[in-house]
């Protein structure tokens, strides 16, 4: 078997978890119940959110909030601010991918 297996906590409570950090890209897990938000942070990097139950609530940099619904895929810009909180009735989760910038050829066998 060459693929590797990782999983992810299907919970309803709060969770930041960190799923893939290698060479190429990271991904995280974040779960956030109605009504919960966590504090500002920076990326590096572009990042992709990818949200698969409820509704999230972003703002970047000093925009406004938006709204992004579950089946939303947004690209944020390396060095922005993000703000994230849980919006509407029900809990929401997504997936962050991040690739990392490549420094020396990566060979495959």
């Amino acid at each position: 078997m060459i693929e590797q297996i990782r999983s992810y906590m299907t919970t309803e409570d709060q969770t930041i978890e960190q799923l893939v950090q290698d060479p190429l890209a990271s991904i995280n897990h974040m779960v956030l119940p109605k009504g919960e938000s966590i504090p500002a942070l920076q990326t590096f990097s572009t990042a992709y959110m990818m949200v698969t139950e409820g509704i999230l609530g972003l703002r970047l940099d000093r925009q406004r909030e938006h709204l992004y619904s579950k089946g939303s895929i947004i690209t944020i810009p390396a060095y922005t601010t993000l703000s994230i909180s849980c919006r509407g009735g029900s809990t929401m989760k997504l997936f962050m991918i991040k690739p990392n910038e490549i420094t020396q050829p990566i060979h495959h066998k």
